[in-house]
């Protein structure tokens, strides 16, 4: 199991090789979000996320591994960098991986095993304030299909929008960053949500072919569908930043939570150079926007092609 403290570790190890790390911000508790950094700060930068949701803390260990995958294999990034941000929800994290004994306030011991009704956390997904982060971002904030209006394990929405620290060191962070593109690991399902109410069919057109490339690699099944979720980083960064962002999750169905694991293997090998991809394919299709219309260029990452494909 991939807890916050062995996240600490591997941070340190990449500061000590000289790899920049730093911290976002910090959670309810005041412990460092951190971020890895690998790359060139002269170029642009993609952000990739895990551990938003706490009971998905395998997402924070892939997350670590497509660093050090990237770290290993510099010369294959043709430009820019990726920011690494591997445990969003470092609060819920601890909350679902040891329960409330690592807790000194009582008051929030008493209110946490109330809100969860069992003192077995290990499906929490919410932060240390029964908030869901994933639903807690101003984007169409409220209106998804199963959020509720109570603090909860998961899918409460918060008082407001940005409402909890994590949200706004999240929201701070990518604004002062730019990035060209976004990827948010989630589990389970082995699906790729891509779409929130974009602008223009232009727009719409890049966003698809972008994940159409990324589902080519994995395997995995795109999702159109906007209807289910709202209030998520990847749909801020859509409505807000004006960027594609892509929701990615790992892992098979066919497994309960927590998962297991002994899958990671399996995630690991479809997602280690997902980041990578990602990067040089934006990257280099801003450089070809002003030479072709998106209705007709090609994806361009690593010098191969991705032929245009319609969605069924």
């Amino acid at each position: 199991m991939f807890r916050y403290e062995d996240l600490l570790k591997e941070v340190e190890e990449f500061k000590n090789r000289g790899i920049e790390t730093g911290e976002i911000g910090y959670s309810v508790l005041n412990n460092p979000i951190p971020y890895i950094f690998i790359g060139d700060k002269k170029g642009d930068s993609i952000i990739v996320t895990g551990g938003i949701h706490a009971r998905e803390h395998i997402t924070s260990l892939l997350v670590v591994n497509q660093a050090k995958h990237l770290l290993k294999n510099p010369s294959h990034l043709i430009m820019g960098g990726i920011y690494f941000i591997p445990m969003v929800n470092v609060d819920g994290v601890k909350l679902c991986q040891e329960g409330v004994a690592f807790l000194e306030d009582k008051q929030i011991k008493k209110n946490l095993l109330k809100i969860n009704s069992s003192a077995d956390f290990s499906l929490w997904k919410a932060n240390i304030n029964g908030v869901d982060l994933n639903v807690n971002f101003d984007a169409r904030w409220g209106q998804g299909k199963s959020n509720v209006f109570f603090k909860s394990p998961s899918n409460y929405v918060g008082k407001m929008p940005n409402s909890e620290i994590e949200t706004k060191s999240l929201v701070h962070f990518t604004r002062e960053i730019k990035p060209l593109a976004t990827i948010s690991y989630h589990c389970k399902g082995e699906v790729i949500y891509w779409r929130f109410f974009q602008k223009t069919k232009q727009q719409l057109w890049r966003h698809y072919r972008l994940a159409k490339s990324i589902s080519e690699v994995t395997g995995y099944t795109l999702v159109a569908s906007e209807a289910g979720s709202c209030g998520g980083y990847k749909d801020w960064c859509i409505q807000t930043m004006d960027i594609p962002s892509f929701t990615i999750e790992v892992g098979s169905d066919k497994y309960e939570h927590p998962y297991p694991y002994t899958d990671f293997n399996n995630i690991y090998n479809k997602n280690a150079d997902i980041p990578r991809r990602l990067l040089n394919t934006v990257a280099r299709d801003k450089n070809l926007v002003k030479q072709y219309e998106y209705n007709t260029a090609k994806v361009y990452e690593g010098g191969n092609t991705v032929s245009q494909t319609s969605e069924k």
